[in-house]
């Protein structure tokens, strides 16, 4: 017995340094993917058959199409290594820097998109430093939100509770008023997916609502796994939102309607749409060529009117929810 305890007690104690230790190893996970993108990024080829190697500094003040896209991809790294290291300061940092860290990893996903809209390429590959850098944020975002959830797992009660309102937002995806012939529609899918942020706070919200959700509603609505970054990670999962301000929207012991809550989740409800507009149009540009004026103007069509009627409903119904949230509290992660 003591033998097979002495065994184990190392592989205990790894464990347990990974929990402790996993926010500093999400931040140098981050710093290894920046310094990874010092090699070669996407290889290009021209039509007379030369090859380039495409380098990080070839981005700036390059004139290449979408050279920005860069600029924004070092600004999410750098966003992410930060929050990840103020994980003490708020837990709610490990969740932003799990979020930022997606957003990162489908611009990596994405460079070599981005690059080939340049003209005069016969083709473009991935660099190996691109694709080295995905790892690396793959494993930051992986770290970054095992330090949120290892704080306070997830329970049977918020499993079930979570897989309810997943469902119920699947269901509502059915039940849709098309408005444009590219696949735009009015629904109700995003109702359930703010209930979850609201009650169990932005780990919840982004696993459930983006991860979750995000995928399965890709898989089945056909447009392709193209899509799924930008249209479903980024735009369902921002319902994290609100999940930042549920300690400002339900106040401890509040059973009623309350103004200051109202306004907080006004504002978590119309950032999250916003957010999930940007993530929709970035998705019409980068996969379907559309413009950028295009793209603003058939994202503009349905989905601030979705994310209104769904914030409509979550604020009429304000006064019965924060009374269910002080009868069966949930511990927000």
């Amino acid at each position: 017995m003591d033998n097979e305890t002495q065994t184990k007690k190392p592989e205990g104690q790894f464990i347990g340094f990974l929990k402790q230790f996993s926010w500093a190893i999400a931040a140098g996970c981050g710093v290894i993917a920046i310094l990874a993108l010092l090699g070669t990024i996407v290889t290009a080829k021209l039509e007379d058959g030369t090859k380039l190697e495409i380098h990080l500094w070839d981005y700036f003040g390059s004139g290449y199409a979408y050279n920005w896209s860069m600029y924004i991809t070092l600004g999410l790294l750098v966003a992410a290594i930060a929050c990840a290291a103020l994980h003490k300061i708020n837990e709610n940092f490990d969740v932003a820097s799990a979020m930022l860290f997606l957003l990162a990893l489908t611009m990596l996903v994405l460079a070599r998109e981005f690059f080939s809209y340049n003209d005069g390429f016969k083709s473009v590959k991935v660099g190996w430093a691109d694709a080295l850098s995905m790892v690396f944020v793959a494993f930051g975002f992986a770290f970054a939100i095992s330090a949120s959830v290892s704080k306070k797992p997830f329970t049977v009660r918020d499993l079930a509770e979570d897989g309810v309102l997943i469902a119920a937002a699947f269901v509502l995806n059915f039940i849709k008023l098309p408005i444009a012939t590219g696949g735009g529609s009015i629904n109700f899918q995003m109702l359930p997916l703010f209930l979850i942020a609201l009650r169990r706070g932005p780990a919840h919200g982004l696993i459930c609502g983006g991860l979750v959700y995000g995928l399965i509603t890709c898989l089945t609505d056909g447009y392709g796994f193209a899509t799924y970054p930008f249209d479903y990670l980024i735009g369902f999962g921002s319902v994290m939102v609100l999940g930042f301000l549920r300690s400002f929207i339900f106040g401890e012991g509040q059973k009623s309607y309350n103004l200051k809550g109202e306004v907080f989740l006004l504002v978590g409800g119309i950032l999250a749409t916003l957010i999930r507009f940007i993530g929709s149009t970035a998705s019409s540009m980068i996969v379907y060529g559309v413009d950028f004026v295009g793209a603003l103007t058939y994202n503009a069509i349905y989905i601030p009117v979705s994310g209104a009627i769904a914030l409509a409903v979550i604020m009429a119904a304000y006064g019965p929810l924060a009374n269910i949230n002080a009868r069966f509290p949930a511990q927000g992660r």
